[in-house]
């Protein structure tokens, strides 16, 4: 062969090599292209919480209770507070990665009093920190407006009976906006500021309850939220726009505010509509997944009758483990700083009084009913004593196996972490199954609190065994372009040529057939022929065909 001939061959198989190393790109970056677009469902909630860090800043928390703008006039408590921040930023993103969950739902950093304490004068310092930690954790934001500031309410009275530790990050003051146009300001330059890490923003927080400043004032929150959502599309067209978190049914007052809503026109200003549920770790569980399938539907139908359905976000849900009482002595109230956050934030279900702050040393009738929410009050103590002893333990019931919750008139099962994981797979696919995006859960929280125990770590930083369940549901069902049911547990997901079943009620379906991949809700994964499957409740398992 001359040396042409050879230089021919040579070109030849060079540029063959570039076809096809370029194809390889081109197919790798599809691929990679598919799988950011695939949405999220699962994410964490209050992975930084500012709460936890306050918790650590000794004796600070009644300063706080007096309101953030004086405590912001303390600066040794606010420099302790950003240096145990730091650390609890450290800590947590670990977690964060291990969940490998996407997105945290970002709580406090984004109200208006503390961005914008006086009047044009702007302080990013903390919320900066938490964007910071979410960029370096590797995950997006969806980020909570409260849309209030101390100085915009100058005359507007503080909030009866809302004293729970939120509420002081802006002086236990809520109400629409008296200065619009500042508002406005506020909003913008925080959107752009934050647009690279924040992919969706929640307008308000319950804003129907007694606390979130819009109680029986649909009208007043539609014109929030639709100044909200043109000033947020206007500063990143790419943004999501929700409510704020719609409160569970406590009485018809909630149907009443959203089904106004809507009636008014409110879909065209929303991308999710936004929906918490927090019944499962509170005094009144029911362990009773067809009532939380009713508040999806109820919302579902409405949004379906007033200009069409919108995709859920489920932004605060939780299901408790073990036997939940009082917070122990010798623990900080609820490690995750929920005295105020993962109930609803709301002051109560059943229109009782928190007649003093937190730390006042006065047990009272609200306290009594929510003992998760200020032990200390009520005979037991953040600083020390034997966890043993604690205050208002649970009266174990040897016959029943149930636990009678002092002052509650009523019993709660004690419910193991693996009936606690069946059900949050239970709920977590009826959740998809009728229209939600996402589920939100809390990350840090102490065993034997009706709160601390539906979150996916505990205190030692050990994972609840839930969280590899929802974890097996992400891997299997995440981008699923179709779901039906089949009948009551039985639910088929189609996720591009894949079917996957998920399973934990009555008899395999005729469909169900063949070898097939097993997964229980615990990761164990089997190939095996499906016929000899018996469902049950304890035990859902996820199909694949």
């Amino acid at each position: 062969m001359n040396q042409k001939g050879f230089s021919t061959i040579i070109i030849a198989v060079i540029v063959g090599a570039v076809i096809i190393l370029g194809s390889a790109y081109v197919v790798v970056k599809r691929s990679g292209q598919m799988a950011t677009n695939v949405k999220p469902l699962f994410g964490t909630m209050l992975a930084f919480s500012i709460n936890d860090a306050l918790i650590d800043t000794p004796g600070k928390i009644d300063a706080l209770q007096k309101g953030w703008t004086e405590f912001r006039k303390d600066d040794l408590a606010y420099q302790n507070l950003k240096s145990n921040l730091k650390k609890l930023i450290q800590d947590r993103t670990k977690l964060v990665k291990i969940t490998g969950f996407p997105i945290d739902r970002g709580f406090i950093y984004f109200t208006w009093n503390v961005i914008e304490p006086k009047k044009g004068q702007f302080d990013w310092e903390l919320t900066d920190m938490y964007t910071q930690a979410a960029s370096n954790a590797g995950i997006k934001i969806s980020a909570v407006i409260q849309p209030f500031a101390s100085w915009d309410q100058e005359n507007t009275s503080p909030l009866a009976n809302c004293n729970a530790l939120d509420f002081a990050f802006y002086d236990y003051k809520a109400g629409p906006p008296n200065d619009w146009t500042a508002y406005q300001n506020f909003l913008e330059a925080t959107v752009k500021r934050y647009k690279d890490v924040v992919s969706s923003w929640e307008i308000g927080n319950e804003v129907e309850g007694d606390c979130g400043g819009y109680q029986n004032n649909p009208e007043g929150y539609l014109k929030l939220l639709k100044i909200s959502y043109d000033v947020i599309k206007g500063a990143n067209p790419e943004a999501k726009v929700l409510n704020g978190g719609a409160l569970e049914f406590l009485d018809n007052s909630i149907r009443n505010f959203w089904t106004k809503f809507f009636k008014l026109g409110g879909s065209q200003y929303l991308d999710y509509f936004n929906v918490h549920y927090n019944i499962e770790r509170s005094p009144n569980a029911k362990l009773n997944p067809a009532t939380f399938q009713e508040v999806l539907i109820f919302f579902n139908n409405l949004m379906d009758k007033n200009g069409g359905k919108k995709p859920l976000y489920l932004t605060e849900f939780g299901i408790y483990s073990g036997a939940p009482s009082t917070q122990p002595l010798g623990q900080p109230v609820q490690v995750q700083g929920q005295i105020q956050t993962n109930l609803p934030t709301q002051p109560t279900p059943t229109g009782q009084s928190l007649n003093g702050r937190c730390g006042d040393n006065i047990c009272d009738a609200f306290e009594k009913q929510n003992l998760d929410v200020c032990p200390h009050d009520c005979g037991g103590s953040m600083l020390g004593g034997n966890p043993e002893q604690s205050f208002g333990q649970p009266i174990q019931e040897q016959a029943t196996g149930q636990n009678v919750q002092p002052n509650e008139g009523q019993t709660l099962r004690n419910l193991s972490e693996n009936e606690q994981a069946a059900l949050y797979f239970e709920y977590s696919i009826l959740a998809f199954a009728n229209g939600t995006n996402a589920v939100f859960v809390d990350l840090v929280g102490v065993d034997n609190g009706l709160i601390g125990s539906s979150m996916a770590f505990n205190a030692e930083g050990q994972p609840r065994i839930f969280l590899t369940t929802l974890k097996i549901i992400s891997s299997k069902i995440s981008g699923f372009s179709k779901v039906d049911k089949i009948a009551d547990g039985q639910y088929r997901f189609t996720v591009g040529e894949k079917t996957i079943y998920a399973l934990w009620s009555g008899t395999l379906p005729e469909e169900v057939s063949g070898r097939g991949r097993v997964m229980d809700m615990k990761g164990k994964e089997l190939l095996e022929d499906v016929a000899g499957i018996k469902l049950n409740a304890d035990q859902p398992v996820l199909i694949e065909l």
